[in-house]
């Protein structure tokens, strides 16, 4: 054990690790909502960054890259030498992440935001039936960004990768007309990407050495690590002991708990055979993520129900952007999740 706390490697990777992030601290490391608030005020070419227009411009040339020139909606050459100073960033416009209007370009720019939830049924191409609608006179650019840049299921979509956006932005940042408070936020925001959204290889290719080093303590240290399961337990406990808190269901895997004030009064009614035994229609709940090991999830979920109630409980929550953190868009016919944050990560070196 003394000769990995020695070796060069394992510190690099541990100070790389375990430096302050302004973004991990704001806790906007897999929210959604909070990303596409920082790429929406970063794109803007009016906003107080003292960048102007540079994000968007450097931005959509990179998308434009990775699009065959005769599929291309604005040729590169037009891109650079049109007037950007005036574009418009709308975010949830029509419900879309982001939304460029550049009236100068004719050019209308959809920018799709996923990172761990799935694209709903269909969603892509209401977006884009309602921009062809509301913009008739425009060219359209639509780009689905992802962590891996992966397929969009409608092939009007160009895919766009967080890596990509990250190299983009790291660049911009490094240029000397960049002022030093932007460029140290954008530092973070990649230094954040690259270490919990994207693949860094630089680090990738530290671990496995490091691990080839040190294979016997890294297993040990691995098969020591808490549990996602030990911890529902935990939580259980904390709830049972706490006033004013109801356990609906508990398992090994799943814990399910509401405030006792909510009783008869913000719960609709769910068939048992529906979701919830009891029929209660809004609980807490805590899970792990199958599709992540050793993730462990709080969520604030509506089951199935009177659907008044349900899509009044939803655009309430809705227009709380601030408080319900990782709200899942659409409303889902059954069963919807307006809150939602991480109470566990697996450590992932990246």
């Amino acid at each position: 054990m003394s000769t990995l706390l020695d070796d060069p490697d394992f510190h690099e990777i541990q100070g790389r690790m375990s430096r302050f992030n302004l973004f991990e601290a704001l806790g906007a490391v897999h929210g959604e909502l909070k990303h596409s608030n920082f790429l929406g005020y970063l794109l803007a070419p009016n906003r107080p960054h003292g960048l102007g227009a540079r994000p968007l411009e450097r931005i959509l040339r990179r998308a434009l890259e990775t699009i065959p020139s005769e599929a291309r909606p604005i040729s590169t050459l037009d891109l650079i030498v049109g007037d950007l100073d005036n574009a418009i960033v709308h975010r949830e416009r029509y419900a879309i992440d982001l939304l460029i209007e550049i009236e100068e370009l004719k050019l209308i720019v959809v920018i799709e935001n996923k990172i761990h939830a799935k694209v709903g049924d269909g969603q892509l191409v209401r977006y884009r039936e309602r921009i062809a609608a509301e913009y008739p006179d425009y060219r359209k650019l639509y780009l689905f960004l992802t962590p891996a840049g992966g397929p969009p299921d409608d092939d009007a979509y160009w895919p766009l990768s967080y890596s990509a956006l990250a190299q983009t932005l790291e660049a911009i940042a490094a240029e000397p007309t960049a002022g030093d408070a932007t460029r140290l936020i954008i530092e973070h925001y990649v230094d954040m990407l690259r270490k919990n959204i994207v693949d860094d290889e630089h680090l990738r290719g530290l671990a496995a050495k490091l691990y080839e080093r040190h294979k016997e303590a890294l297993d040990f240290i691995f098969e020591s690590r808490p549990q996602a399961g030990n911890l529902i337990e935990f939580i259980a406990q904390r709830v049972r002991s706490t006033d004013g808190l109801i356990i609906d269901t508990d398992g090994p895997s799943m814990l399910r708990f509401l405030p006792e004030r909510w009783e008869g009064r913000l719960t609709h009614k769910s068939h048992p055979k529906d979701w919830s035994r009891t029929g209660r229609g809004l609980l807490f709940e805590v899970k792990r993520d199958s599709a992540r090991s050793g993730r462990l999830m709080l969520s604030l979920v509506m089951g199935p129900g009177d659907a008044a109630h349900r899509a009044a409980l939803y655009e309430g929550a809705k227009n709380r952007p601030d408080v319900f953190v990782g709200l899942v868009k659409p409303m889902g016919v059954k069963w919807s999740t307006i809150f939602s944050r991480d109470l566990m990560t697996a450590v992932r070196l990246r």
